[in-house]
């Protein structure tokens, strides 16, 4: 008997094993007693059917009132398994094994319910600190289509994320390779992986994997070095130099004023102020210069371009020919109009006299382009042109384009200067991110 239940695979044949042995027990005794009374045939059956028909009915109903729950608590653990916690199990029985293991299930429903939550809030929180990043980073799932990204994820690949949702990587310029010994991640863009590097990482979220790609701009970090470098060296020049020249040129007014009121001698007063003049020139180009890396809060607001352009036009007698664009921008119009004017005055001082200047103004997906055209001879050396302190004219000082690069950087934007392709000349091109966010 013990065998016939240890082969047993599921409780339903446990049951129906034990009830079929009760049911064989029961016939044979009752069997052997009407036997021993002598007991008619039609007796015989009429007795074994009035005992074994009741039987059956209730071991039928013993055997839903146990399978019941079971199947009850079978339903809520796949629930909980496909992260479904609403369904909770209602056993009939308010004591027991079965009341007990109810009552489990639905604590392990909560507990697992709560870190759900919990995981949930994290990771929209991680989604909602990914939009503030200005880093462009982008979250794929496991086959390489966008899930998530930011701001400058959009301004990197030209379209608005959320429009790129579920597009492949490949349609951003990334590749995304799998089974291969290549890296994971690559910038198909040959020229433009050389200035950005991708750092990325697997993770799950709510049972599905997904890719995480940060694209760091390494050329902004290499211009922030040097940035820092020239900040630390502009600190040390600027105290020497002014601690030096201060004295130098009080010393040299003090003697001026003293020979004023005495016989003057024409050389030495000629001398005495070349020294104030000059140390005067050098204070000033050093404060202009240490003004070269400063840090600027800008004042983001919407701003008209056509406006701001026409505005910085009519403060040079030049010919400025500009069309308008009706495009609105979110900048600094400060910082932004000093960018302007420096450009206008370059391009002026370059073209020769009679000869327009030409700007334009056109937005390409997340990006608005300024672009400033001279006619003058061109570049001759562009490499050095953002180097301080570098410059070809007679007597200009190198700081106004590494001046115009640093604020708009600040305002997440980019310089280029370039020679013409259609003519001798120059161009400058002002790259501004339609919307930027305070």
């Amino acid at each position: 008997m013990g065998f016939l239940f240890k082969r047993a695979k599921s409780f339903e044949a446990l049951f129906w094993r034990f009830v079929a042995l009760t049911v064989i027990v029961m016939v044979l005794l009752i069997a052997v007693i009407l036997i021993l009374i002598d007991a008619k045939p039609l007796l015989t059956i009429t007795v074994l059917v009035v005992a074994f028909v009741p039987f059956v009915i209730i071991a039928w109903k013993v055997y839903t009132a146990l399978s019941a729950p079971l199947k009850s608590l079978a339903a809520s653990l796949e629930a909980i398994r496909h992260e479904e916690y609403t369904l909770r199990t209602q056993p009939k029985f308010s004591a027991g094994a079965i009341k007990a293991m109810s009552e489990e299930v639905s604590l392990i429903a909560d507990d697992l319910k709560a870190r759900k939550i919990n995981y949930d809030r994290q990771a929209v929180l991680v989604f909602n600190l990914i939009e503030q990043l200005a880093t462009p980073i982008a979250v794929f799932d496991s086959i390489g289509c966008l899930h998530h990204g930011n701001d400058a994820l959009s301004t990197w690949c030209g379209i608005p994320w959320r429009q790129a949702r579920q597009c492949k990587a490949q349609q951003l310029g990334l590749r995304f390779n799998t089974g291969t010994q290549l890296p994971p991640w690559e910038i198909e863009d040959k020229h433009r992986a050389q200035h950005w590097q991708l750092r990325y990482s697997a993770f799950e979220l709510s049972g599905e994997r997904y890719q995480l790609v940060v694209m760091t701009n390494v050329e902004q970090l290499i211009k922030s070095t040097e940035r820092e470098a020239w900040q630390k060296m502009t600190r040390v020049l600027s105290h020497e130099i002014n601690n030096s020249m201060a004295p130098i040129k009080s010393l040299a007014e003090s003697l001026l004023e003293l020979l004023g009121t005495e016989q003057q001698n024409p050389k030495i007063s000629s001398a005495l102020e070349v020294i104030i003049n000059r140390s005067g020139s050098l204070m000033g180009f050093v404060d202009r210069y240490a003004s070269l890396n400063q840090v600027y809060e800008p004042d983001i607001k919407s701003l008209d371009i056509d406006v701001l352009i026409n505005k910085v036009a009519g403060l040079f007698e030049c010919d400025v020919r500009y069309k308008k664009s009706g495009i609105q921008i979110q900048s600094d119009e400060i910082m932004l109009e000093q960018v302007l004017i420096n450009l206008l005055k370059n391009a002026t001082e370059a073209s020769p006299k009679g000869k327009p200047i030409e700007i334009s103004v056109k937005k390409i997906n997340m990006t608005v382009k300024v672009l400033i055209k001279d006619q003058g001879p061109g570049i001759a050396n562009i490499d050095n042109l953002f180097v301080p302190f570098y410059t070809t004219k007679a007597n200009g000082k190198g700081i106004g384009l590494s001046l115009c690069r640093n604020i708009l950087e600040q305002l997440n934007g980019r310089l280029e200067l370039k020679n013409r392709d259609d003519r001798a000349g120059a161009e400058a091109v002002i790259n501004l991110p339609s919307r930027i966010d305070k």
